[in-house]
């Protein structure tokens, strides 16, 4: 009887000592888990940069982000401020973030440079001016002097922001947020409509990543695809005037004057090949397409107040 109580003391000693091994090797896997977990987050872009407080949702290499701006963002060659421009990305672009560069300090603002791929084109951009994720939203408010070139009445008073329609024939505002959604009325090119909603999910058309805005346009709203609105603005400070020209040059054609204080509109590339929205000349100068109203032709950034990030 002693033999069979001693027996069966020694099964539940080594029965317990199994669980307590079983349990404690799970422990330790649960902890290296969590180790590596929290290693892999490390590498993550958090977006929690100085000027940029969004946090995002991918890992490098993988993940998107939003061009916040208010005149766009400046592509450059090479993580530097004075690097070769490439282009202007649009304010509320959606980006692919294909690398993620050094930390720099800009106009007080501290971040990190992205590589970042837009359309056919790659360059870097700095972070302070990049919102990690594809999450759009307004820019500016409805109140900014701009002007559109139609006749055609809309309210403003209670839109987001307004928008310049630069689609070649025009954008078909939708009854949905889809482009099998039924045509509500169409805006035409250089008209300006105000945003009143900004979608969540993203979608591509032609090779650009957008959401669908719902936007009133006369006394008709409906839905159109926000990489097709430009959105980018920026301030005349010249207390003569802004001089729009044929060309970017200072000896070219005089289109029209601007007023001191109005907003123009910031022209989105149309050639991906080759930049046709900016000009940078021998000096240094940077000249920009731009269009107020019925005008459109080219100014120099000497005399606007601009917020592209560097």
């Amino acid at each position: 009887m002693k033999k069979t109580l001693l027996n069966l003391s020694l099964c539940g000693a080594l029965l317990l000592a199994n669980c307590g091994g079983k349990e404690g090797e799970k422990k330790e896997a649960d902890k290296k888990e969590t180790t590596e977990k929290a290693a892999d987050k490390k590498d993550e872009p958090t977006g929690k940069e100085e000027g940029n407080k969004e946090e995002g949702n991918a890992k490098e290499g993988e993940s998107k982000a939003v061009v916040t701006a208010k005149s766009g963002l400046a592509m450059r060659e090479n993580p530097e401020s004075k690097a070769k421009l490439v282009t202007l990305l649009p304010t509320n672009a959606i980006v692919n973030i294909v690398e993620k560069g050094e930390s720099a300090t800009l106009k007080g603002k501290k971040s990190n440079w992205y590589k970042v791929q837009y359309g056919k084109k790659e360059g870097w951009a700095f972070g302070a001016y990049l919102r990690l994720g594809d999450d759009v939203k307004a820019t500016s408010n409805a109140s900014v002097a701009t002007e559109g070139d139609d006749a055609t009445k809309t309210s403003f008073d209670d839109v987001l922001q307004k928008g310049l329609v630069t689609a070649k024939s025009g954008l078909t505002l939708r009854n949905s947020g889809s482009a099998t959604g039924k045509p509500v009325t169409v805006a035409p090119k250089n008209a300006e409509v105000g945003i009143t909603e900004f979608g969540e999910k993203t979608d591509v058309v032609n090779g650009l990543e957008g959401v669908w805005c719902k936007v009133r346009y006369g006394s008709k709203e409906g839905y159109v695809f926000s990489a097709y609105l430009c959105l980018s603005t920026a301030t005349v400070t010249a207390k003569s005037g802004l001089s729009i020209r044929e060309n970017p040059m200072t000896d070219q054609k005089l289109i029209k004057v601007i007023p001191f204080g109005k907003e123009v509109y910031l022209l989105p590339p149309t050639n991906f090949d080759e930049p046709d929205n900016i000009f940078q000349n021998e000096m240094g100068e940077t000249w920009y397409k731009v269009r107020y109203g019925k005008f459109e032709g080219w100014a120099s950034g000497e005399f606007l107040a601009m917020d592209m990030g560097c």
